[in-house]
């Protein structure tokens, strides 16, 4: 098993003249939503961003407590004050249908998803997915499967009684942001900094092609999704956004042999070239076969390893919790130990410098994860 770490670097780019967004909120108008006002001052944030819509953009508005309701279906703005009455009209209600509202989010901007388009979904919540797809994990890969169509997911999380670790999970795998919002009076600013960082979008529908060299095999892509079989096989990474860095590691299975072997080739495609790069990046990259594990251990490079070790710990963690949500409590406590012996286990531990910081980063998380499991076991003994 080798990991190959893909990093990707764009450069801080200014606009002047934004692109047309294809734009979703999906609001929580649950019962909770009445306590402190949050529902007031969520419709004063959404009222802050229809007033800086253009009349080029698509704008959908969808409301949900245990039903879901689109109240504006995606079209282009040409009457804000139809948007702003239409938000008038809000008041909070039952259960929680998170996963209904956020399904119908995606299928309203996927009515519109186009490369002139900047597509987004915004989904603000203050309490659990208790109704619908309440399933953390389905939830995830539905976010997962609209990223690499270039549908982004942003959530934004009111209050402190709502699940953060989905949230979390839904803007990281719909590349989007999070925001934990302990104040409502926040959410105005806070919907002004999203629709800023909108404007910054450097190249859209990216995917990476890759070409597997002989006898390897890829084995799975922490992060991302990806079709494809055999030689052959693209990771769709949806749109990066101006100064973005992100990383995937890619567990390829590597046959015996001598001598060196090129490993794979890899080029980044991406829509509407608009300055960043005049031609599309690309790599390859080669092992060498030895025997001698010395020369294995002087060529290592401490925090690339230490980065894919985190990637393993990562998905440990992920089954970890998909099990814990399915009350499978031993299971994701075996998950956890797997995790935290791939973070103990690593070469690049003992090593100092970078590497040894985002590993002792990674225990701590590991840490919180075996927290919360404890807290859910005994919460179940109690009842």
């Amino acid at each position: 098993t080798a990991y190959l770490l893909l990093s990707i670097a764009a450069p801080a780019t200014v606009s002047r003249n934004r692109q047309p967004m294809n734009l979703a909120v999906v609001l929580d108008r649950s019962g909770s939503m009445a306590d402190q006002s949050k529902i007031e001052y969520a419709k004063k944030a959404v009222r802050t961003l229809i007033e800086q819509l253009q009349s080029d953009d698509i704008f959908s508005f969808i409301i949900y407590d245990d039903i879901v309701d689109v109240v504006r279906e995606a079209k282009p703005v040409h009457d804000k004050r139809e948007l702003l009455c239409i938000l008038d009209e809000v008041f909070p209600g039952g259960a929680t249908n998170l996963g209904g509202g956020l399904a119908e989010g995606l299928r309203q901007v996927d009515r519109y998803r186009d490369k002139e388009y900047l597509n987004r979904v915004i989904l603000l919540s203050d309490g659990l997915a208790n109704r619908g797809v309440p399933d953390p994990s389905e939830l995830q890969r539905m976010v997962q499967r609209y990223r690499g169509k270039s549908v982004s997911v942003t959530t934004m999380g009111v209050g402190l009684d709502y699940n953060e670790n989905l949230m979390v999970r839904l803007s990281e795998s719909g590349g989007g942001n999070y925001y934990f919002i302990e104040s409502p009076q926040s959410l105005a600013s806070i919907f002004r900094t999203e629709l800023k960082s909108l404007s910054c979008v450097v190249a859209q529908n990216a995917s990476i092609s890759l070409r597997l060299g002989d006898g390897v095999r890829l084995r799975d892509v922490i992060g991302c999704e990806h079709r494809g079989e055999g030689k052959e096989v693209v990771i769709p990474i949806g749109d990066i956004y101006s100064n973005e860095h992100r990383e995937l590691t890619i567990v390829l299975e590597i046959p015996e042999g001598t001598g060196a072997l090129n490993v794979a080739k890899g080029v980044l495609k991406y829509d509407g070239k608009r300055g960043w790069l005049e031609s599309w990046p690309s790599f390859a990259t080669a092992i060498r076969y030895t025997k001698d594990f010395s020369e294995v251990d002087r060529n290592r490079d401490h925090e690339t390893q230490a980065k894919a070790d985190v990637a393993v710990s990562t998905r440990n963690v992920e089954k970890a919790l998909r099990a814990l949500d399915e009350g499978r409590h031993e299971d994701a406590a075996r998950e956890l130990k797997s995790a935290q012996a791939a973070v103990i286990a690593s070469p690049a531990a003992s090593s100092g410098g970078a590497g040894a910081s985002l590993l002792m980063e990674q225990k701590g998380k590991l840490e919180s994860y075996q927290q919360l499991l404890k807290d859910s076991t005994d919460d179940r003994k109690a009842k």
